[in-house]
């Protein structure tokens, strides 16, 4: 007899989403098919359907869950971090370092199949992802404000940087030869070298 707890496994809508994005992550939006991600769920393409309406509502859901947990990760990390602006960027960008390091599928997702949303399902994934890019602005600002950043143009930093975390995906491991902590806090490193960061 199975003694396993019904409560730990999976929901079907979970296991849906789960299975998705390994489509997504594998073929693409435009690969994956409704009747695979079913096949892969354990359950038929219409039962698919009873959870979302289409693929492009999978797509959104992953997408948006995946932003909203990055941007909680983001302000989680800014509230420990004190008021100073250095302090503050580096802590915001390790945690979005270390998201990305820990979900490489979603992230990488995220970062290639948007494209293929129409507006109104872009709109409601770009939410938290703006707004979390403007976290970093504000604190990108506050640190020239107070001459600890030498930075002539905030937006470019900020997109240098987001950019330059997007791509962690493409290399890191898990079972390579650094953790996914000791990458981010590299990036941290990296990113106050990036906007200039005079100790004073």
């Amino acid at each position: 007899m199975n003694t396993r707890s019904t409560a730990a496994l999976p929901s079907v809508r979970e296991r849906i989403l789960e299975t998705a994005l390994d489509e997504f992550y594998a073929s693409g939006f435009h690969g994956a098919t409704v009747r695979n991600i079913a096949n892969s769920a354990g359950c038929s393409a219409a039962n698919v359907y009873n959870h979302f309406e289409n693929k492009s509502e999978l797509l959104v859901e992953i997408l948006r869950r995946a932003s909203d947990e990055q941007f909680t990760a983001t302000r989680n990390a800014l509230r420990k971090a004190g008021a100073d602006p250095a302090e503050q960027w580096r802590a915001a960008v390790v945690a979005h370092a270390l998201f990305t390091a820990r979900n490489p599928r979603a992230c990488l997702v995220a970062n290639t199949e948007l494209r293929y949303l129409d507006d109104l399902n872009r709109r409601r994934v770009v939410g938290s992802r703006d707004a979390q890019e403007q976290l970093f602005v504000e604190i990108a600002e506050r640190g020239v404000e107070q001459g600890l950043f030498d930075l002539p143009r905030v937006h470019q930093a900020v997109t240098a940087v987001l950019t330059m975390c997007s791509g962690i995906p493409l290399w890191f491991r898990p079972d390579g030869p650094l953790t996914a902590q000791e990458v981010a806090d590299d990036y941290g490193r990296y990113a106050l070298n990036l906007v200039g960061y005079r100790k004073v």
